[in-house]
């Protein structure tokens, strides 16, 4: 993923043919912390009850935009996407309530769209219908609080940078990053229909360029991601490479490079956000996964803006720096003087010095270098690539589409038992589903996989941010309708089939699960008759009446949610959709995961009734689980096929035409100037809410301890690359989700050079370890750091004593350095108290940036001549190799085993270590280091 790290500094050409327009929009851009219970909580999307959340991967966020019109700044739209498994009913009335009560009629139900980008690793128990809270024993407060909260921060923060900007369109083709996992359905739609694509899924990324004047913003995809996943990208792009290419607005990409920069030295345009849409499920992170995520789409966000702020931050400095270096004439003679002693450090010394000699000519050089400050300390370590806490100010959403049918596992499925494909109609492995998983492009490592899709988003966002476009012009307008959705006759026209929808029921197959995320028992998908046995059961809970089963036939009612309203709805009834005109690009909001060939018809729907009533090269967008959620959409076709989708197309096989039809209304509304009013509203279930999930009681510590105290500290060194890890005595982090904040960092000294090298020679060890002029500890990652992990449990399940493992995979690129690991936590030592901050920092480690340093090193401190020093030093240095390696390795091994011992076993798992080692390095020759 190299390649996607190219330098944004050239790519504004394309935006300034767009300049006439910066006066037409005023855009606000704003992004606010939405994570939610890190520990205790089912994760939502899997509905997998025993994936209950242990810590944190990486934060979830919420973006939003305010489009106004710039000659009426009160005709304006909100569009948010979120990093939610889906939106929440409940949570869009709460977020529109505050609203109201901060802006009055300037925000509402009518101009407010909310999305969710449907990762399958955010906390449950947000939304308000029993269906979807089951596995998340009911209603969490904290999960639903910290969605309000956050969406509401971010649209606070969006309202107050409205500003005059630019806004253009491009698009483009994104191969290998998504597959269809339902083929057989897709088959079902019309042969003619489907001859008018090219791929069973869609494969263009659409994406909202927003600019505004001011000085040039840069971007490039930060190193620490790009070295992780780049692996993994390339067996993405692999799987990309058996697909056509072709493309709409820019080149394609199977995950190829975008070193494309345009030749323009402007600077006149400031970037200030990007939405982009492309259909692809979270769930790269599998079913076992216990870390709350944002998935693909979050760390493709994470990309782009870390490397948009980090390009910004470049720029000051390096602007600081010139205008500073203008006026050092005299210091200038001594910078040389500097430079000239520092050559000393890279004289071949070793034939005319002893090695002794050698490191004092090593160590005379170091001394005497200009010490850094502790700004250029800071500095660069923040090219490290994250920060701690701060959002930058570019806004980088990655939006969800037609996503119903699609799966980020571009290997496609097979058996776990056998490795063979699965069953293709069914997917089963020997008749049963739990077998049959889909394979991400780096299985079986799901973070990888992670990384990957995420990579070939990024990279596409980059390159259509580079390609010509085109400019979006036009009125904002916008109309919202809440429907019946139990309750819609449908018209026969050119558009739509002629029906009815039914009261919300679940089919068989849904309780097959899918191949990202197979079900239980013996549930298979494609099942259009049902089974006796579970027919029982479904009775026993709401038996469904023959127009109940005939209006949803050819699906076999698992479940009669529609009828079942104990202790509160099942599923809704009443859902919303939306349609955001923003000039000739029109986002429609829909309440649900639409398929393919879904969101095919209707956009289509709303190209072809719009015409060219709006002007040229009108682009219409499908923003997916939008509002409210309501399970999926399939075609009519698709729907007789009962794979999962059809089984969860709620509203009976006439779903899709029915939302087709309530879309086209509020779009003929629009274009007659005419208002939509509303004749149903959803109910607000929040007073009726039950939760199971108790709270936190207490925490507690071994007598003498405390909380924060290192109970296994990191190794002494590491270089990039490796895993450093500590473990700390911790508290819940229910007591306080630190929104906004980070339950641990990784620090850098500030202030100082650091040079560490170890000679072995004739059984003695020789240290040279240069620290500048020693400052306080700078942070260099948070919790929303790709590179970092939280991991976070209890000795066990009722225990009060909790620990936390703090985990940093060093980038590639982390500058050399002191460094250590810090915990910041929240414990509650009694059932009544206030829970209390605590803060763990564990002992420093330095980091080398690469281990043939000190093979070059110790090659460089061979008398010439003298083969037989030179092999002994190399020997040596493949020996402290060795040692360097397992010491990780068995570092790793007793955080894993003590862990399961409640830590008590720690010096005897670190005893056993250390025997290990020496037994390994003893049969390789070497002495234990």
């Amino acid at each position: 993923m190299a390649r996607v790290a190219c330098n944004w500094l050239g790519l504004l050409l394309p935006l300034l043919c767009v300049a006439r327009s910066q006066a037409e929009y005023h855009v606000g851009a704003g992004k606010a912390d939405i994570t939610g219970p890190v520990a205790d909580v089912n994760l939502m999307g899997y509905a997998m009850p025993l994936q209950i959340a242990r810590g944190l991967h990486i934060r979830l966020y919420a973006r939003a935009f305010v489009f106004a019109d710039g000659s009426n700044p009160r005709q304006r739209f909100v569009y948010v996407v979120s990093d939610a498994c889906m939106s929440s009913q409940l949570v869009t009335l709460k977020v529109l309530q505050r609203l109201e009560a901060m802006y009055g009629g300037l925000y509402s139900k009518d101009n407010v769209l909310l999305s969710g980008t449907h990762t399958h690793a955010s906390p449950a128990g947000f939304l308000q219908y029993v269906l979807y809270s089951i596995t998340s024993l009911g209603f969490v407060e904290q999960s639903f609080d910290a969605l309000v909260d956050g969406i509401t921060e971010a649209i606070v923060a969006a309202h107050k940078n409205v500003a005059p900007a630019a806004v253009s369109y491009a698009s483009g083709q994104l191969l290998g990053a998504n597959i269809n996992r339902s083929p057989t359905a897709y088959l079902a739609n019309p042969a003619a229909e489907r001859a008018a694509y090219e791929h069973d899924v869609d494969k263009d990324m659409q994406l909202l360029r927003i600019t505004a004047p001011g000085p040039a913003a840069a971007a490039s995809v930060p190193s620490n991601l790009a070295a992780k996943s780049e692996a993994a990208e390339g067996q993405a792009a692999a799987a990309g490479s058996r697909e056509s290419s072709s493309s709409s607005g820019s080149s394609s990409s199977s995950g190829s490079s975008s070193n494309s920069s345009s030749n323009s030295s402007s600077n006149n345009v400031e970037g200030r956000g990007l939405i982009s849409w492309f259909p692809v499920h979270c769930t790269s992170m599998n079913n076992t996964n216990p870390y709350v995520s944002g998935d693909n789409k979050g760390a493709a966000a994470q990309l782009i803006e870390k490397a948009w702020k980090q390009q910004q931050s470049n720029r000051r400095k390096a602007a600081a720096l010139h205008a500073s270096s203008s006026s050092r004439t005299s210091t200038g003679h001594a910078h040389a003087g500097r430079r000239s002693r520092v050559g000393l450090c890279s004289s071949s010394t070793g034939g005319s010095c002893s090695w002794l000699g050698w490191y004092w000519q090593l160590l005379k050089c170091l001394l005497t270098q200009q010490q850094p400050t502790a700004s250029s300390t800071e500095a660069t370590a923040a090219a490290a690539g994250s920060t701690v806490g701060r959002a930058g100010s570019f806004v980088a959403a990655f939006a969800q589409s037609s996503v119903g049918d699609t799966s980020p596992n571009v290997q496609g499925a097979f058996c776990l038992d056998t490795g063979l494909p699965c069953e293709v109609s069914s997917s089963t492995c020997n008749g049963r589903n739990e077998m049959c998983h889909g394979r991400g492009p780096a299985w079986p490592d799901d973070t990888a996989s992670t990384a990957a899709i995420a990579a070939l988003q990024a990279d596409k966002a980059q390159q259509l941010w580079a390609a010509p476009g085109s400019e979006v012009s036009g009125p904002i307008d916008f109309r919202h309708t809440y429907v019946n959705m139990s309750d819609v006759v449908v018209r026969a026209s050119r558009l739509t089939r002629a029906g009815a929808t039914c009261a919300p029921a679940m089919g068989f197959s849904f309780a097959a699960g899918t191949t990202d995320g197979p079900g239980a028992f013996d549930f298979t998908q494609g099942d259009t008759t049902g089974n006796p046995f579970w027919n029982l059961v479904r009775d026993l809970l709401s038996p469904p009446s023959p127009q109940q089963q005939a209006c949803h036939a050819p699906k076999p009612i698992l479940l009669n949610t529609g009828y079942i309203k104990q202790p509160y709805p099942w599923q809704p009834d009443v859902t919303e959709v939306s349609v955001m005109r923003l000039g000739n690009f029109v986002i429609v909001g829909v309440p649900g995961e639409f398929t393919t060939m879904a969101g095919r018809r209707m956009r289509a729907a709303v190209a072809a009734t719009i015409g060219d009533a709006w002007g040229a090269g009108l682009t219409v967008v499908l923003s997916g689980l939008s509002g409210t959620y309501s399970s999926y959409v399939a075609t009519w076709e698709e729907y007789q096929v009962q794979r999962y989708e059809g089984a969860s197309t709620l509203y009976g096989p006439h779903t899709l035409d029915a939302y087709i039809q309530t879309v086209l209304e509020l779009v003929q509304a629009m274009l007659s100037g005419q208002p939509v009013t509303s004749s149903v509203v959803p109910p607000d279930l929040l007073s009726q809410q039950i939760g199971l999930l108790g709270p936190v009681v207490m925490d507690a510590v071994p007598r003498g301890a405390a909380f924060g105290d290192v109970v296994l500290a990191p190794l002494p060194a590491y270089s990039a690359g490796q895993l450093a890890q500590a473990v700390f005595r911790s508290g819940c982090p229910r007591n306080n989700l630190r929104r906004g904040g980070t339950f641990l960092a990784v620090q850098v000294r500030r202030g100082g050079t650091f040079l560490a090298v170890q000679v072995r020679r004739g059984g003695t060890f020789l240290a040279v370890q240069v620290l500048g002029p020693g400052g306080g500890w700078s942070d260099v990652a948070g919790d929303d750091d790709w590179a970092t992990h939280l991991h976070w449990g209890r000795h066990w399940k009722l225990s009060t004593q909790s620990f936390a493992i703090v985990r940093w995979q060093i980038p590639a690129d982390t500058p050399e350095g002191e460094y250590r690991l810090v915990h910041y936590g929240d414990a509650k030592t009694l059932p009544w108290a206030t829970p209390q901050p605590f803060q763990g920092s564990s002992s420093s480690f330095t980091v080398t940036r690469n281990a043939s340093l000190l093979r070059r090193l110790l090659a460089a401190a061979a008398p010439s001549g003298d083969p037989h020093a030179a092999a002994e030093l190399q020997r040596d240095a493949l020996c402290q190799f060795v040692d360097s390696t397992l010491s990780q390795r068995l570092h790793e091994d007793v955080v894993a085993g003590a862990g399961n011992s409640s830590w008590a076993r720690v010096p005897e798992f670190q005893r056993l270590q250390r025997l290990q080692q020496a037994a390994v390095l003893q049969r390789l020759g070497c002495s234990a280091q």
